[in-house]
């Protein structure tokens, strides 16, 4: 008898299951029934098994080199190769993986981060976002620009590392002013007229949403919106 033998012999489920299957008499739905409840445990076994060894991975995490910098802001960020240098060898001890899926369609842009165990379970958050619009680019360069940006967010959002695109006070002032609800709808409706995403307005500015961008930055984005749009009209 061979070891793998030996370990499948050892599961009494599996062992219940083959003397199911000998017996003729028993209706197909019950050896149905006992295969259906083999899967659901060996499923809910395979998702203990990932939460215990993503947790033990988690709190061996390195911090994230900062190899970038905002040219608006002056603030460093990590990219995305430092993301995954700083974090792939981390996720290999423990059997883990982290690699993204995306899906293009027009100039909407989706991507996937997934973490996934060697025992099958994963877990996985998506965000979207519309085709980068830099006048610099080419189609295919605008693509790959979105791409490696929604790529940089869902890989630290899933493995719960900071970035450095943060908002911090520090420095800044804690009473810094932000947007009202008048300047927010104002802010998304132009950009929204210039065909330009607001997460790469948010990311000029250094925050993550438009609710935390600082309100004396307000009449400049709307200016390079309005700019965006003349160049798009004249070209």
């Amino acid at each position: 008898m061979t070891k793998e033998t030996q370990i499948v012999a050892a599961d009494p489920m599996v062992s219940m299951i083959e003397r199911v299957a000998m017996d003729p008499n028993l209706p197909i739905e019950r050896l149905t029934t006992l295969m259906d409840m083999h899967e659901r445990m060996m499923k809910k076994g395979s998702e203990q098994t990932f939460n215990r060894v993503f947790a033990e991975a988690m709190s061996e995490m390195p911090n994230v080199p900062r190899s970038g910098q905002n040219n608006h802001t002056k603030q460093r960020y990590s990219t995305l190769d430092d993301l995954i240098i700083a974090t792939r060898p981390v996720l290999s001890r423990h059997g883990l993986s982290l690699n993204w899926q995306t899906t293009a369609s027009g100039n909407e842009y989706s991507v996937s981060a997934i973490v996934r165990h060697a025992d099958g379970h994963s877990i996985s958050t998506t965000l979207a976002g519309a085709r980068d619009s830099g006048k610099s680019m080419n189609t295919l360069q605008a693509g790959g620009s979105t791409e490696t940006y929604l790529k940089r967010y869902t890989g630290f959002s899933i493995l719960g590392l900071a970035s450095g695109d943060e908002v911090d006070d520090d420095g800044r002032g804690a009473d810094t002013k932000m947007l009202n609800e008048d300047q927010i709808t104002a802010l998304a409706a132009k950009a929204k007229e210039a065909a330009v995403d607001p997460s790469k307005i948010c990311l000029a500015a250094g925050v993550s949403t438009l609710d935390q961008f600082p309100a004396s930055q307000f009449d400049a984005a709307m200016k390079r919106l309005d700019k965006n749009m003349e160049a798009k009209t004249n070209a």
